[in-house]
């Protein structure tokens, strides 16, 4: 049997319902977060907490990354599905060039604060990376406007991932002025 293998960057805070989601589809979930006790509490509320893979590095910490990664690949097989919330393009880049090395194709859905979606630089990705963009708005009630909950977030991603979107907006970007400030 082939198992399927996903990484969340980012996956035990506001992603963690994402990570949890992944490992209820039947995927290896290899999750990269810095908190022992986030990890934990990851395991914890898992229906099946042998197939999360906790990876604690700082995505900043590009050897420690790289390696982390590799080691995920040696022993789960490649990465089919990438989650990333991460605002650092240098160390996404880096994460695409290791799971290209081992993965034939993959998808990655990176989330994204919603000023990249008005203004954002170039990130450059092989071409066996098929890139899905989930931008991150906010909610507009009444007359006065809040930020996206963890879970709002989460069940978005999810729904870009269950539809395959190539680009999705969780909550409202318009109009931007009324964003929380």
């Amino acid at each position: 049997m082939i198992k399927k293998h996903a990484l969340v960057i980012g996956g035990t805070g506001m992603l963690k319902d994402v990570s949890l989601w992944l490992a209820e589809q039947g995927y290896i979930t290899s999750v990269v977060g810095r908190s022992e006790n986030k990890h934990l509490d990851l395991k914890n509320q898992a229906e099946n907490p042998e197939v999360i893979r906790s990876i604690m590095v700082d995505y900043n910490h590009h050897d420690a990354l790289e390696e982390a990664i590799k080691n995920a690949i040696e022993q789960d097989g490649p990465i089919s599905l990438v989650v990333s919330w991460i605002p650092s393009y240098p160390a996404l880049e880096l994460v695409d060039k290791i799971i290209s090395q081992h993965s034939n194709t993959w998808k990655l859905y990176q989330v994204k604060g919603s000023r990249r979606y008005f203004q954002d630089d170039p990130l450059h990705l092989s071409s066996n990376c098929e890139h899905h963009k989930v931008y991150l708005g906010f909610v507009l009630e009444d007359n006065h406007s809040r930020w996206l909950t963890h879970n709002e977030i989460a069940k978005g991603v999810i729904r870009s991932i269950e539809n395959d979107s190539k680009e999705s907006i969780v909550g409202q970007l318009h109009p931007y002025e009324k964003r929380p400030q």
